[in-house]
């Protein structure tokens, strides 16, 4: 049985601006998407799989600065500690605890009192966060083969930048880059993580202390403690710059490129520690590099808190003198557990560069997670018996043993950095249009089941997002790459929205129209994001699957079933991002799936209390589709084959229930008009408060 709801008609907001602006138009969505999950629950506790344990740290944003912070402390008594770094009018306020009941009854009462105080615009307890890096654990030795360029002594063994075969098909053509005449030079990578060893001598050269720090220690030395825990950070920032022809270890894949690390991983984490971490020495940054995230346990969803969304629309917004300074993303290593990276608030944020892993020998490694918001891939560990990534270790060691995601995010962090030095103008957006174009699905090209055409003819996968990344494409195009046209967004909501059930008897089935906004100032002809903003009730969270289709006809899987996900929490105002109809036009009617997969032995159910749709794009076309992008050894009339069955099967599928009538037209009219001054109003004043 199937029930299908048709005729919803959605409210356009006109919440975004020119590319100049981007702070209004991040600022605005992130403020509907925030202030609606805030709407849900004023003060609640995390899922057990996100706390550790509560401190008595606050932050609060107050106007007026220090001396009204002072005085706010003084009258609540609770301690002043410091401004939050980075940020103006923020905060960090602390009070200890004596007895645990007290102290749980102790923060709701202190979130009260210091909230009703006029000139606190909001306050945020911080809890303790738990984050896993994105590497794997386990031993074996590379078998380094003839080949020698350089004299480092890794080099016969970095197969990951050189391959030398005659086809030279798996090769991601680094060292065809540098024949472009660019190595980094002059372009600063960060390496949030926990420390970095800048005095290992394959390091030191390239190492920029000025935009380092140690966030765990609360000193200017990102040094790792040396506990043998603490590798991590070291042997991602050698993959990005180890020097090269100096016989140490290896050759980075930016060997120009300065370095430098911020040590955060090693101690308590909290929201306020990555809102500094993210926008750390953001005016000398270009690029952060970040190999972790929330447990990739297949159970956990969470997204960035309130201070690390800030600190990454601060980079977004000022960094590289406002083109954005660029997020590099490992897209997670829960692929055992089924996890799903659209459950990963910070790898499927539109304003991060996610990069999910292949295997040396092209194949997608067990660890690795699918969705809809990779944007690319590097090459990384895969099984037991390929090999790993060879780089710096700490103690002026080499090792031969990096792996997961982790160690895939760092290369292409290399290769954007490579990109920047032949073209500093480049923007964030610039640099995620370049990886849609010039990632290549041939190396990693199977099984046309992996693969999708979207109506706008890209070729894209759950997988590998656009495919392996091609540094020399990516450097070449990049030089002379023409600025994309003015970032919009637009936010199709449903006042009117009735709810509806979710059961494993039927698959929920939801169809809307949208405008994308036309004939307003941000009007969307060419998509780059998209988001469906879900507000799911669930028994079973891990039962739910996903899927949106596009006017075009293509449809995307928002999310799989997770079975290790039990939780009744569901998904509140969740953004389910997708980057599979990049360059579609958006304009037109789509389709929502919820489908409920568990059994008859162990049923569940739920409810859609609300949906939106948040596109991202552009009026005009991007100079650059002015060229197809081209496809050669895959089987691209066998992936088109397939999308038409799968467009056919769609559209025939909504025609075939058209008869039933959407709700009266008069009736959404008089709600969509009511609400659309209080919503528009709403948007628009949270939009430009900050």
């Amino acid at each position: 049985m199937r029930a299908i709801f048709l005729g919803i008609f959605g409210l356009c907001l006109a919440i975004a601006v020119a590319d100049r602006d981007t702070e209004l138009v991040a600022d605005a969505v992130e403020e509907l998407l925030y202030s609606k999950r805030a709407a849900r629950v004023v003060y609640e506790k995390p899922e057990q799989s996100q706390e550790v344990s509560d401190e008595g740290e606050w932050v609060l944003k107050v106007h007026g600065g220090l001396e009204n912070a002072i005085r706010i402390a003084n009258e609540t008594n609770i301690a002043l500690k410091r401004a939050v770094r980075g940020f103006d009018n923020l905060f960090v306020f602390e009070q200890a605890y004596s007895e645990h009941s007290r102290r749980k009854r102790s923060i709701g009462e202190l979130y009260q009192h210091l909230q009703a105080y006029s000139d606190v615009d909001w306050v945020e307890h911080q809890r303790e966060k738990r984050r896993v890096k994105r590497g794997l654990m386990w031993q074996r030795q590379s078998s380094p083969t003839t080949v020698a360029k350089f004299n480092d002594p890794l080099w016969p063994v970095q197969w990951q930048v050189h391959t030398y075969n005659t086809s030279k098909k798996g090769d991601m053509r680094i060292v065809d880059a540098w024949g472009l005449g660019y190595t980094g030079k002059g372009i600063v990578v960060s390496i949030l993580d926990d420390g970095v060893d800048h005095r290992h001598r394959d390091l030191a050269p390239n190492y920029e202390p000025r935009a380092s720090y140690d966030l765990n220690g609360n000193d200017p030395d990102p040094t790792p403690q040396k506990d043998g825990n603490n590798k991590h950070g070291t042997r991602c920032a050698g993959e990005v710059a180890m020097v090269a022809n100096n016989s140490i270890c290896g050759v980075g894949v930016a060997f120009n490129a300065k370095i430098a690390g911020v040590r955060m991983l090693d101690g308590r984490i909290t929201d306020r520690l990555e809102g500094e971490a993210l926008s750390m020495n953001a005016n000398l940054v270009d690029i952060y590099s970040a190999s972790w995230g929330p447990s990739d346990d297949g159970k956990t969803v969470e997204a960035p808190g309130r201070l690390a969304s800030l600190g990454i629309l601060k980079g977004i917004r000022n960094g590289r003198n406002g083109r954005g300074t660029i997020y590099v993303w490992a897209s997670g290593n829960g692929g055992s557990v089924q996890d799903d990276c659209n459950c990963d608030g910070y790898a499927q944020s539109l304003y991060t560069f996610s990069v999910s892993s292949a295997a040396e020998d092209g194949s997608f490694p067990w660890y690795a997670e699918q969705c809809p918001s990779t944007l690319t891939t590097t090459y990384s560990s895969g099984g037991r018996r390929t090999r790993m990534i060879a780089t710096t270790d700490t103690d002026n060691k080499c090792t031969t043993q990096h792996s997961g995601t982790s160690a895939s995010a760092p290369i292409a962090a290399g290769i954007i950095a490579l990109a920047l030095e032949a073209n500093p103008n480049l923007t964030w957006r610039d640099v995620q249009h370049l990886a849609v174009w010039t990632s290549n699905p041939a190396p990693l090209y199977s099984s046309v089941n992996d693969w999708h055409v979207n109506g706008a003819g890209l070729v894209v996968s759950y997988k590998f997002g656009f495919g392996l990344m091609d540094a020399y494409e990516f450097v070449r195009q990049g030089k002379t790459w023409q600025n994309v046209p003015q970032f919009k967004a637009c936010a199709t909501e449903f006042p009117g929205f009735a709810k509806r059930s979710v059961s494993s008897n039927f698959d929920t089935i939801i169809t809307f129209e949208t405008d994308a906004c036309k004939g307003l100032s941000n009007e969307i002809n060419f998509l780059e994001h998209v988001q469906l903003v879900a507000d799911i009730d669930h028994q079973r969270r891990g039962n739910l699957a996903l899927w949106l289709v596009s006017p075009s006809g293509t449809k995307t899987r928002l999310l799989k079933p997770r079975p290790k996900d039990t939780s009744n929490a569901g998904f509140h105002f969740w953004p389910f991002t997708s980057l599979h109809t990049w360059g579609e036009n958006p304009r037109g009617r789509w389709q929502l799936m919820v489908d409920d997969t568990s059994n008859n032995a162990s049923p569940s159910s739920g409810v859609i209390n609300n949906i939106s749709l948040i596109i991202y794009g552009t009026t005009e076309m991007p100079s650059h589709y002015g060229n197809k992008k081209l496809y050669a050894d895959i089987d691209l009339n066998a992936l088109q084959q397939k999308r038409n069955l799968e467009v056919r099967s769609a559209f025939r599928y909504i025609n075939k229930r058209s008869t039933e009538a959407p709700p009266p037209v008069d009736h959404l009219e008089e709600i969509v008009e009511l609400e659309k001054r209080k919503t528009v109003l709403h948007t628009l004043e949270n939009g430009f408060s900050r």
